[in-house]
Order: structure tokens, then C-alpha cells, then sequence
């Protein structure tokens, strides 16, 4: 569900956290979109802190970082650390990354639908 943003706006590679948190906040929670947000936030602060993690990112993600803002400054990663979410977001953003393995088969979005469908259901109504 973190990149559903790049599906309903091709090319936002920098907002593509925003729009999916905000396409999935109402169905989904707030939780689940605080998560979605910043996991472009999480490749900055990783980029800048984590030199392991950089050198493993992806082409792909190499490439964005840069229209992402590239690597965090001190000040912006000390905001980050301050950030509720800042532990779930690095484990997000450390999945993602480590999911990116050319050639691996995973099982299409069907096979999640009931974990969806079981998150979705437990979200409060308005």
C-alpha cells in the first residue's frame, strides 16, 4: 500500500507518499496512512545516517532520491527522529527497500485483500 501514490499520479516520485497516505487514510486509518507518508522521509533520513543501507538502494530508488530532496541535513534527520512514527517508518522503509529483488516472485495484490479488507473493516466509520 506505500507506493499506491505512484499508481494515481505517475511521475510524483517526491509526493507520491502524501497522495497515498491521503488515498488510503479514510478506508485504511490514520495509522496506516502515517506510515505511507513518510516512507520517502525514511529513504532521506536512511540515506544520510545508514552508509549500508545507501550503497543497497535500488537503481530505481538511487534515481528518486534525488527529486525526493536527497539525503537528509542534520537538522531534518533530528526532526525526524522526534517523529512518533520514526521507528515503524524506518522498518517500512527497510522492508521496502530489501523487497526489491529483481526476479522475485510474490504473490499479486489479490492474495492481500483479506488483510485489507480486515483493516479496512476495523477503521471507525464517520
Amino acid at each position: 500500500m506505500h507506493d499506491i501514490g505512484h499508481l494515481l499520479v505517475p511521475g510524483d516520485d517526491a509526493g507520491h507518499g502524501r497522495t497515498g497516505a491521503a488515498a488510503v487514510r479514510e478506508l485504511l486509518g490514520t495509522r496506516v496512512a502515517r506510515l505511507v507518508e513518510p516512507h520517502v522521509v525514511a529513504k532521506r533520513y536512511l540515506a544520510a545516517t545508514d552508509s549500508q543501507h545507501a550503497a543497497k538502494l535500488s537503481a530505481s530508488s538511487r534515481r528518486t532520491l534525488v527529486s525526493q530532496g536527497g539525503p537528509m541535513t542534520s537538522t531534518e534527520a533530528v526532526a525526524f527522529e522526534a517523529d512518533p512514527e520514526f521507528a515503524a517508518a524506518l522498518a517500512l522503509r527497510r522492508a521496502d527497500d530489501a523487497g526489491k529483488v529483481v526476479g522475485l516472485a510474490v504473490a499479486p495484490l489479490e492474495f492481500w485483500r483479506p488483510v485489507i479488507e480486515r483493516v479496512a473493516a476495523a477503521q471507525p466509520r464517520m
